[in-house]
């Protein structure tokens, strides 16, 4: 680190427990350090947790349908006739969204709702 850049001033703080305890909360729901997430803070920066896996993979899933969606709709504006693999296409948007669906409510599609 440059050392311009280096942290040299430090601010001391006093906390109540409780206090404490939902700062230390809020730091590692972000999965930051005390410190970090202090620092944060104090400087007006937006503090977010980890993306959820289900939520990395809904995106995955999404950028797949929307592919497929982008397909059908060039295909349809360039003047292209329904056919038998624009009928696959919108099955196949159809059933990745409907996955989709059930699993950001955690339902598996072999298991009955």
């Amino acid at each position: 680190m440059p050392d311009a850049e280096r942290r040299r001033r430090s601010a001391s703080i006093r906390f109540s427990p409780a206090e404490s305890l939902d700062l230390a909360v809020a730091a590692g729901a972000a999965g930051l350090t005390l410190s970090a997430y202090l620092r944060a803070r104090v400087l007006g920066h937006q503090v977010r947790g980890p993306v959820p896996e289900l939520n990395r993979n809904a995106y995955s899933e999404l950028a797949r349908t929307t592919a497929n969606l982008n397909q059908i709709a060039a295909h349809l504006n360039g003047g292209g006739a329904y056919s038998d693999d624009l009928r696959r296409l919108l099955e196949s948007a159809a059933r990745e969204t409907r996955g989709l669906r059930l699993a950001l409510l955690g339902i598996s599609e072999d298991r009955p709702s």
